[in-house]
């Protein structure tokens, strides 16, 4: 039933954690697995976040006193480390005792604008959003002399990533719609948006509101205006992990990720989390993104004739021997670049002209797949696997 220790506690896939509205007497820290915080809308249930190991949630209620904002459920099999109210408010205590107090009394007020923004319902997102910028900001620019030397940049604003965090910890709202207000805000000249990148793959964004003190008024106005305009762009979004894509299409992750390869899927439906890629990018040297490494697959994994890359060229060319000019020139017309590369470098020039010459126009795709097969079933027999 999992680890013994008081401190952690196990929950299965689709376990429920803690539910809307109950008391929040401890927070968790995530050791191993994943959980999915959701509100449910209209009997809708909307994920709001996918939290993975080392990851803290719950810890809200405890510090404001108050009730769960949102629930949480087990996404996969997980261990939860208990964190109880007193090690929250001890950590809290190697703080000075003025910013103990303006966290508490920011989380509170946080968490009368989410109550405020809940019973006004989704519509209101935009002014929301720029509520609690707004409280940020207030609270950024009040923060004490001393401490405001010790955060770092604090001169060009808020931090982007934190103030989205807060955000989305505070109402149901998804990174696009975030991004969307922020955008258009910065497009009217009512934010300025600061980018300072050093030597990491994703910048630090830092957001400055222009007008601090007319800000609300203006963005009030703002909204206004946008509704006469039919303004959609932060609509409520429903958000999906890749493994709840494949269980709604009885599929696998791993064709999905395949199919996403292949370029199978639109480009609309990818959305990132700006903060999580930000943070797991910033890990990464910034060479990581400029190509793509090739996971090498096993002999019983080649299926597809993009894997015949994976393939000796010893190999292939004792296969190309056996199969046949017009099969041969089947494979070269269903293979994309790495692979028709692979396959013209294994045959001789003259060879070459005569396959591609082989087969010409449209390719039977039943044939095509007994083709590949017979390649890589070939391929087994030579190298001594099976299928």
């Amino acid at each position: 039933m999992g680890p013994s220790s008081p401190n952690i506690k196990s929950f299965f896939k689709g376990q429920e954690i803690f539910k809307e509205g109950q008391e929040s007497s401890v927070a968790y820290m995530i050791k191993k697995g994943a959980v999915n915080i959701y509100k449910v809308l209209n009997n809708e249930k909307i994920i709001l976040a996918r939290l993975g190991e080392g990851e803290i949630f719950g810890e809200m209620g405890i510090i404001s006193k108050g009730t769960r904002s949102a629930n949480a459920e087990a996404a996969e099999y997980c261990d939860l480390v208990i964190l109880t109210d007193q090690i929250i408010f001890k950590l809290l205590e190697q703080c000075p005792k003025t910013v103990q107090y303006m966290i508490r009394l920011f989380v509170k007020r946080l968490a009368r604008t989410g109550e405020m923004i809940s019973a006004k319902g989704h519509r209101s997102n935009f002014t929301s959003i720029c509520r609690i910028l707004d409280l940020s900001y207030q609270n950024h620019l009040n923060m004490p002399r001393e401490q405001a030397k010790k955060e770092r940049n604090y001169d060009m604003g808020l931090e982007y990533n934190k103030l989205c965090k807060t955000i989305r910890g505070i109402i149901l709202v998804s990174q696009g719609e975030i991004d969307a207000v922020i955008n258009k805000l910065k497009s009217l000249r009512i934010l300025e948006i600061s980018d300072i990148r050093i030597g990491r793959a994703f910048p630090d964004r830092f957001v400055k509101i222009v007008d601090p003190s007319n800000f609300l008024e203006i963005s009030n106005n703002l909204f206004k205006e946008l509704q006469k305009t039919a303004y959609t762009s932060t609509s409520e979004l429903q958000v999906i992990d890749i493994y709840e894509v494949a269980e709604m299409l009885n599929s696998d992750p791993k064709i999905l990720y395949k199919k996403i390869a292949n370029e199978d899927f639109p480009e609309t439906m990818f959305l990132f989390d700006r903060c999580k890629v930000s943070e797991w990018a910033s890990q990464k040297e910034p060479e990581y993104f400029s190509k793509v490494k090739k996971k090498k697959k096993c002999l019983d994994e080649l299926e597809d004739i993009e894997d015949i890359v994976f393939v000796d060229n010893g190999t292939l060319k004792e296969v190309f021997n056996r199969l046949g000019y017009h099969k041969l020139g089947v494979l070269i017309s269903i293979a994309q670049d790495e692979a028709r590369k692979k396959i013209l470098m294994n045959l001789a020039r003259k060879i070459a002209q005569i396959v591609q010459d082989e087969v010409r126009g449209n390719v039977d795709e039943a044939e095509a797949e007994d083709v590949v097969f017979e390649l890589f079933e070939m391929v087994r027999e030579i190298k001594g696997g099976s299928k």
